[in-house]
């Protein structure tokens, strides 16, 4: 590992991600901004990412702490923008930063997107409720990033690391065949989909109600 100041150093990525769903399009409407997701990883080729996003390919609203393999974005020979920020980090704040990722894989039954921020973020405003995240909260969480209401801040305060800037199928590692094998391409029938929203909000304000 490269040394800064006679300390060994270890990196993480932060992912900028223009995702080709019809939500996506509406969040950079919106926020005017090239990139409406972020997520998380420990390797360059993003083999595989962690984040707050939808469960469902067909079901936009339900959703929470997700592992992200390329070909999510990829399905059906697509490809989407990325930008990759490669940020080091001290052994201490690396393994710590491990053990928050392993608490959520270990936890991710119970937590929940949080919807009510992904709103309130447009005036500049969240509500902090426990076990509830958006994939920007998540990072900054991650990162110790306090105050970041906007996807292009963290952009601004990463834009040093910056790696990549191009399409994810030129730089992930991933197989088209792995898709069928993902939850997430497994579609919902309308009325499921309808139960997956009600469903969602339910918690969400108990979630609140309850903090």
């Amino acid at each position: 590992m490269p040394t800064e100041n006679n300390q060994e150093l270890y990196y993480v990525y932060i992912v900028f991600i223009s995702t080709a769903t019809n939500m996506g399009r509406l969040i950079r409407f919106f926020t005017r901004n090239q990139y409406n997701h972020v997520s998380f990883a420990f390797d360059r080729d993003l083999s595989k990412m962690y984040s707050f996003a939808r469960y469902r390919i067909n079901s936009p609203i339900l959703g929470g702490f997700v592992t992200e393999l390329p070909h999510r974005y990829l399905h059906g020979n697509r490809d989407v923008m990325i930008k990759i920020c490669e940020v080091p980090l001290p052994p201490a704040e690396y393994n710590r930063v491990r053990e928050e990722v392993s608490y959520f894989l270990e936890h991710k039954d119970i937590m929940i997107y949080n919807t009510l921020n992904a709103v309130l973020s447009l005036i500049g405003k969240k509500l902090r409720v426990r076990n509830m995240f958006t994939c920007l909260e998540f990072v900054t969480y991650l990162m110790r990033y306090p105050n970041i209401f906007a996807i292009r801040e963290l952009e601004r305060r990463l834009a040093k690391y910056e790696v990549y800037c191009g399409g994810l199928k030129d730089t992930a590692a991933w197989e088209q065949s792995s898709a069928n094998e993902d939850e997430f391409f497994r579609r919902r029938h309308a009325i499921g989909v309808a139960y997956d929203t009600v469903d969602h909000f339910r918690r969400v304000v108990l979630r609140v109600l309850n903090t």
